[in-house]
C-alpha cells in the first residue's frame, strides 16, 4: 500500500510539473467554483449572488415606452417586437437555462414620466437592465447610469452617445451624416421642407441633424414644422409647404400620417419632386393601394422585408407565434424593437452563465460583428454607440401605391462635424 501511495505521489508530481502549477490551481478553482459553465446548472452561480434581476430560473428586464400621451401612437407596435424575440428565446430554453421575463412601464412620452418609470422598474421591480423605445430616455438616463443599469433601445438623444451603459445599433443621435441630403439632391431636390413629429425636443434635435445633412449636400431648408396627426391641421401644413416653394418634403412622421399629408399637399397644388419619409416603413399601409403615396422614398438601415430570405422568415415566424396581437408585423417599429431585444439577449449570452451588470456592459463593448441574425449588416456595437450609421438602403413606393420597390441598395455618405 505504501509503495502504491508513493508511486501515485510521484505521478502526480510529474503531472503538476508538466502542466504547471498555475494550471493545476486553475483546475482546482474550477472544481470548487459555484459558477458552473454547464448551461443546465448555470443558475447555481446566483445562489449567493446579489445581481439584481437574476435568479436561479429567470432574468427580469424592464421596458419603458410611451403608451399614453401625444407620442404613444408611434410606439404602439414596439412591444410586440419585444414579445416575439423574448418568446422565441424562451421557447428555445432561455439564456443559459434561465427564462427571460420583463416588466414594463408607460413613460407617457415625458422626461418626468421616464424618470419615474426608471425608478419603479429598478427600485421596485429589481430589473437587471432596460429596453427603452421612447424619445425621452434622457429623463431617467442619469439615474440609470449612476446605478450601472444596462440600457438598449432607440437612440434619438445625445445621452445615447455619451452614457457608457446605453447601447443602440441604429443610432439617430449624435453627429449628423450627409446621406439624407445626398439622397434628396441626387433625385432633383434643391429646396426641402422638413416635417417633424409632434413637439418633442428630442425629435426636434433629430430634425436639426437632418437639416444639417440636407445643407451639407447643397439642399436648402425652406421650412421646418412640427405635426401631430389628429391635433394639427394637415391642410394648413400642406399650404405652408406649397407656399414655401419646396421641391422636396422630408418627414419624420409615423407611416399612418403620410397618406393624409401627401393627399393634402396634392390638393393644395403641390407636386414635390422628392418625398423622403424617415421612419415610415410599413407595408401594411400599402395593402389597400394608395396612389398618393407613389414615389415616396423610405430609408432603411436593416434588411427590408422585400429581400426575404431566412432572417426575414425567422422574424415573421416569431412575430406570428409570440406576438399574434399585431396583425401586420412587417413594419418598422416592431422590427426595430425585435432587433434591439435580440441585441440585449446577445449581450446576456456573451456575459456568461453568471451574468452581472458589469460583465454585460463589458461584453456589449466587445461585440464587433453583431448582425441580429442577418437582419443587419455586421455592426461594431461600441462604435455604433458614438457614431451614426452613414449607409442605408432606399425603398420607393410603386406607381400603384401597393408595394415598395428597391431604389438604391447601399447609399453611403459621411459623418459631419458639428456646424458643417
Amino acid at each position: 500500500m505504501e509503495r502504491r501511495t508513493r508511486r501515485h505521489r510521484r505521478e502526480a508530481g510529474r503531472l503538476a510539473a508538466w502542466m504547471g502549477l498555475p494550471t493545476m490551481l486553475s483546475l482546482l478553482l474550477v472544481g470548487i467554483s459555484t459558477c458552473s459553465r454547464t448551461p443546465g446548472i448555470a443558475s447555481s452561480c446566483v445562489d449567493t449572488s446579489s445581481t439584481p434581476g437574476v435568479t436561479r430560473n429567470e432574468i427580469r428586464l424592464g421596458l419603458l415606452m410611451p403608451d399614453s400621451g401625444v407620442l404613444a401612437a408611434g410606439f404602439q407596435a414596439a412591444r410586440a417586437g419585444v414579445d416575439a424575440r423574448i418568446g422565441a428565446v424562451n421557447a428555445a430554453g432561455g439564456i443559459n437555462g434561465r427564462k427571460i421575463v420583463y416588466s414594463w412601464r408607460d413613460d407617457a412620452g415625458t422626461a418626468q414620466g421616464n424618470l419615474i418609470g426608471a425608478h419603479d422598474l429598478v427600485d421596485q421591480q429589481g430589473v437587471f437592465g432596460m429596453l427603452e423605445f421612447t424619445p425621452v430616455a434622457s429623463g431617467g438616463a442619469a439615474y440609470l447610469a449612476e446605478q450601472g443599469v444596462p440600457v438598449v433601445g432607440l437612440a434619438t438623444e445625445q445621452v445615447w452617445t455619451t452614457n457608457r451603459n446605453m447601447f443602440a445599433v441604429m443610432n439617430a443621435a449624435g453627429t449628423a451624416v450627409d446621406t439624407y441630403g445626398r439622397a434628396v439632391a441626387a433625385r432633383g431636390g434643391g429646396a426641402a421642407y422638413l416635417v417633424r413629429a409632434g413637439i418633442s425636443a428630442p425629435v426636434s434635435g433629430t430634425a436639426d441633424r437632418v437639416a444639417q445633412s440636407l445643407q451639407a449636400a447643397g439642399v436648402r431648408v425652406v421650412g421646418n414644422s412640427p405635426y401631430l396627426a389628429g391635433a394639427d391641421s394637415v391642410t394648413e401644413l400642406a399650404r405652408r409647404i406649397v407656399d414655401s416653394g419646396a421641391d422636396a418634403v422630408v418627414t419624420m412622421l409615423a407611416a399612418p400620417a403620410m397618406p393624409a399629408l401627401l393627399a393634402a399637399i396634392e390638393a393644395a397644388g403641390g407636386e414635390p419632386d422628392v418625398v423622403l419619409a424617415i421612419g415610415a416603413y410599413d407595408r401594411g399601409l400599402l395593402r389597400p393601394g394608395d396612389p398618393s403615396l407613389a414615389g415616396m422614398l423610405v430609408p432603411v438601415s436593416y434588411r427590408p422585408f422585400e429581400v426575404g430570405g431566412p432572417p426575414t422568415v425567422r422574424y415573421l415566424d416569431a412575430m406570428h407565434r409570440y406576438a399574434p396581437q399585431l396583425a401586420d408585423p412587417d413594419q418598422e417599429s416592431p422590427l426595430v424593437s425585435y432587433i434591439d431585444a435580440d441585441l440585449f439577449l446577445r449581450g446576456l449570452r456573451a456575459a456568461g452563465p453568471c451574468p452581472t451588470r458589469g460583465a454585460f456592459l463589458a461584453a456589449m463593448r466587445g461585440l464587433t460583428g453583431y448582425d441580429a441574425d442577418g437582419l443587419l449588416g455586421p455592426t461594431n456595437v461600441a462604435l455604433a454607440q458614438a457614431h451614426p450609421g452613414a449607409c442605408f438602403g432606399l425603398l420607393r413606393v410603386n406607381a400603384a401605391g401597393t408595394a415598395f420597390d428597391p431604389d438604391e441598395t447601399n447609399l453611403c455618405g459621411r459623418e459631419l462635424t458639428p456646424g458643417v
